[in-house]
């Protein structure tokens, strides 16, 4: 069946002019803060509650659009930065992506917040929950750097490290006296780096064999 060419310039011209709004979001956002409404958002991007509701629906269809833009903009600046570590020394990979991560977390603070905050809804909300495009990148490269790991350990290891170091982060953005945060990443690859150094790299199971098998 022949697509219609109108329907699919349609098609384009709404996904960019989604991510022009969603644009506009972040840049009011860093200027007005984590609670910013809905009217600001559309003041910002010079248009009406209207037009943004009819691209994302309400304010939570608002917010997983920038939790999508943020955690994949995370992800891009992680993996860039992986990719001058040695394949197989997780403790650096470890260093880099904590180092990355807070980083990124600490020159955007309010972007940081209105992500992690949610929109203030129903339990579809995406706020707080482990931004899944970070940790299943992470999961591909343990798995393609170490050949002897299988894809369930490498998957278990992506989503647990990013999940811890998402964690440390929430606590240290919420701190009062935050400490500087080279000590933060230095804190989490003392709980990761002995323990990626030490692990089994194959996952043959350690269970005892049953009497008489």
């Amino acid at each position: 069946m022949a697509i219609d060419g109108r329907t699919s310039r349609w098609d384009e011209h709404r996904a960019t002019r989604r991510a022009e709004l969603v644009s506009h979001a972040l840049r009011a956002i860093r200027v007005q803060g984590p609670h910013i409404g809905m009217d600001d958002i559309a003041s910002r991007a010079g248009t009406s509650k209207t037009v943004l509701y009819r691209h994302f629906g309400d304010r939570e269809g608002l917010h997983a659009a920038v939790v999508e833009s943020v955690h994949q903009y995370i992800r891009d600046g992680v993996l860039a930065a992986l990719e001058s570590t040695e394949p197989a020394d997780v403790g650096v990979m470890t260093h880099t992506l904590a180092s990355t991560y807070l980083n990124l977390v600490e020159r955007d603070p309010h972007i940081y917040r209105f992500v992690m905050n949610g929109p203030g809804l129903g339990a579809s909300s995406t706020g707080g929950r482990v931004p899944i495009v970070i940790a299943s990148a992470i999961a591909d490269l343990l798995e393609s750097r170490l050949p002897t790991v299988s894809q369930r350990r490498a998957r278990t290891w992506g989503y647990g490290l990013v999940g811890f170091i998402q964690a440390a982060a929430d606590e240290w953005m919420d701190d009062p006296t935050p400490a500087p945060r080279a000590d933060v990443v230095e804190d989490i690859c003392a709980a990761f780096t002995p323990a990626f150094s030490h692990a089994p790299t194959t996952t043959t199971a350690t269970h005892p064999t049953p009497a008489g098998a």
